[in-house]
């Protein structure tokens, strides 16, 4: 492994340290309800989904460009990535609550699904461009064609966009969307 592949090492897991150190103090100090709280948590299970399922589907699926040592490339990593994936749904509440007027999350809107959405599927075309080849690659195959070919300055081990990590994330904000009105509703009415 090279300088560039300890930093990712490193940044993977420091990032997902500091989002539930983060949470956490967050949660402790008061500055964020206890029901954005539990749906950090909420957001890393549903991450955990598709993160341990790659996992299981082997290398023929998902694979490293480079294994990272101490075992760090299984499961540490899609604990990690699970952790990552509770902050970008974290992140799709924070820019409703930064963008979208009135009270949020109370019945469903359109408005907050479409951030929700427009932010997963987003986040996640800029992580492919960013890290496919680089960090990790998904592997073209029957059930998860390319859709869309390598981009200009995409690395050159990547294969393209592939279906399977895209639809992940055109199904998971609905999902999460959809918990999270649930969560919030309970709140209501248990006060």
């Amino acid at each position: 492994m090279n300088g560039l592949n300890y930093f990712f090492l490193i940044g993977d897991f420091t990032v997902a340290i500091a989002l539930l150190v983060g949470f956490f103090l967050a949660r402790k100090n008061n500055r964020i309800s206890i029901e954005y709280y539990t749906l950090f948590w909420i957001g890393c299970l549903i991450g955990a989904t598709w993160e341990f399922t790659f996992l299981f589907l082997g290398d023929e699926f998902l694979h490293p460009v480079n294994v990272w040592p101490y075992g760090l490339s299984g499961w540490p990593r899609k604990l990690s990535h699970s952790i990552w994936d509770g902050g970008i749904f974290m992140v799709g509440i924070f820019l409703c609550e930064k963008y979208l007027k009135g009270p949020l999350f109370k019945s469903f809107n359109k408005n907050e699904l479409f951030v929700m959405l427009s932010w997963g599927l987003f986040q996640e075309l800029l992580v492919e461009y960013l890290f496919n080849g680089r960090v990790w690659i998904y592997e073209p195959l029957p059930w998860n064609p390319i859709i869309i070919p390598p981009l200009p300055g995409t690395a050159s081990l990547s294969p393209g966009y592939t279906l399977i990590p895209q639809a992940v994330w055109v199904v998971a904000p609905i999902l999460f969307y959809l918990i999270c009105l649930k969560v919030m509703k309970e709140k209501d009415f248990i006060r």
